[in-house]
């Protein structure tokens, strides 16, 4: 059963007990990401990331590694387009020391620039290494294409000549405009005592300021089913691209550019990867679309595996994944092949997915997806940190939180029409965008550019 509570400095938390556990997760969840950013600080979000860890008033980077030791050494970070988040697991007993120092680390970080400076090499380090990832980047130069008027497309890494320009100053100014207590959410899923948590948390978290003239927010406790209600407050700088109205609200969305890109890589391998418009976080067709990705591609029994890689070998790697945005979302395609099969390959890309959005799925078919998707919803559903995040990622969409039981049953509902629809809608060959990476002087870049000029006629 979820819960949500409201402590009194305005911080939302989304709490789900789980019975017979003597483990818990617990994330901080800061709704500041990339997306947030300008091209003057695009990076910023990342590196303050790195910086939670790197000292507090109370305690240096050695003491904080030290105590995630003793806790089990599983507290970590990430930043995405639109979140920052803190998270860790360890046992029951080890929660409030863990809720202390995450509490800690959010309002009493000091920024100190001898660790700043050596943080930032960290960062141009992990620059670097994504940019020689061929996966990575052709999953990167694609959506910096797509979202080119939006701060979405920005590399949440950033690049190197901006980080290495970042100062203390700058960190600290960040912090104060993004990091108050309206802003954040915290979601914890596990074994332990709720009305303790509320109290630990709130000690844990006293120190972080509300907004200035920000909402008053009414404590509160929401039952499962009534999902709707657990989100944060919408808080960001505004995307500068056309309008939509939601809720009667004026919000911005990103715009979808069709586009085509390349990079040239001294590398033995093609990577190729496709993408579409598609569905949104918290999309309530997102339970059709996850049996939809099993089926098209998103599995060893998918219709891209069996019929590109298993039936005629033209691909070492081939599958099917989604980037979902709270005001946007995208499908992919990734392929990783030899050079020379680069328009022999694509040809039979777009070819199984006219065929899947045509024909669509058959009974038996859709019934083998539908246990696939339903076994692996089971399976991390018995982990309190896939639930805690979850949990989060839906909450701070502002979308519904159901429990496992809800989710099987609309599993259950889906029909070979509902994913054939999605996949008419989805894969509209004239919205395709792509991007290849490798050696230009191996591939025939003229032929694949030319085959998806051909798919807008």
């Amino acid at each position: 059963m979820f819960h949500r509570f409201t402590l009194k400095n305005g911080i939302q938390v989304v709490s789900e007990p789980m019975e017979n556990r003597r483990t818990v997760a617990m994330g901080v969840f800061v709704k500041v990401g990339s997306r947030n950013e300008t091209k003057a600080d695009n990076g910023i979000s990342h590196l303050m990331e790195h910086m939670l860890f790197k000292g507090t008033t109370h305690h240096t980077a050695k003491e904080i590694a030290d105590i995630t030791a003793r806790m089990g050494d599983d507290m970590n970070a990430f930043t995405s387009k639109e979140c920052t988040a803190l998270y860790g697991m360890t046992i029951t007993e080890n929660l409030r020391e863990m809720a202390m120092l995450m509490g800690e680390m959010l309002t009493h970080s000091v920024f100190d620039a001898k660790e700043l400076a050596k943080e930032k090499r960290v960062v141009m380090d992990e620059i670097d290494m994504y940019e020689d990832s061929a996966e990575d980047l052709v999953h990167e130069l694609l959506q910096k294409r797509i979202w080119r008027d939006s701060a979405l497309g920005f590399q949440i890494s950033g690049n190197k000549s901006v980080v290495r320009g970042f100062h203390k100053a700058q960190l600290e100014a960040f912090h104060r405009e993004h990091y108050f207590a309206e802003n954040l959410l915290i979601s914890v899923a596990g074994g332990y005592d709720e009305e303790k948590l509320l109290g630990w948390l709130a000690e844990a978290f006293s120190g972080m300021r509300k907004r200035a003239g920000g909402p008053q927010i009414v404590a509160d406790s929401i039952k499962a089913g009534m999902g709707s209600a657990l989100a944060l407050e919408p808080y960001h700088k505004q995307y500068k691209t056309k309008q939509e109205t939601a809720g009667g609200k004026s919000v911005d969305s990103p715009e979808y550019y069709r586009s085509f890109a390349t990079a040239d890589k001294d590398i033995e391998q093609l990577h190729m990867n496709l993408a579409f418009p598609a569905l949104k976080v918290g999309d309530e067709r997102r339970f059709a679309y996850s049996v939809f990705n099993s089926a098209f591609g998103g599995s060893n029994n998918s219709w891209l595996f069996q019929k590109i890689r298993e039936d005629a070998g033209l691909a070492y790697s081939v599958y099917s994944y989604s980037s979902a945005y709270e005001r946007a979302g995208l499908f992919h395609i990734d392929i990783t092949m030899q050079p020379a099969l680069g328009v022999p390959v694509l040809e039979k890309v777009i070819g199984v997915a006219r065929d899947f959005a045509c024909i669509g799925l058959k009974e038996e078919e859709l019934a083998m997806h539908k246990q696939q998707v339903r076994t692996e919803l089971i399976m991390n559903s018995e982990s309190p940190k896939n639930r805690m995040d979850a949990n989060a990622k839906y909450a701070l969409a502002g979308t519904p939180l159901y429990t496992v039981e809800e989710k099987l049953a609309k599993i259950d509902a889906i029909t070979c029409e509902d994913i054939r629809m999605l996949a008419r809608e989805i894969m509209d060959l004239s919205q395709c965008s792509m991007c290849v990476v490798g050696d230009k002087s191996c591939m025939d870049l003229r032929g694949i550019k030319k085959k998806w000029e051909q798919l807008c006629n």
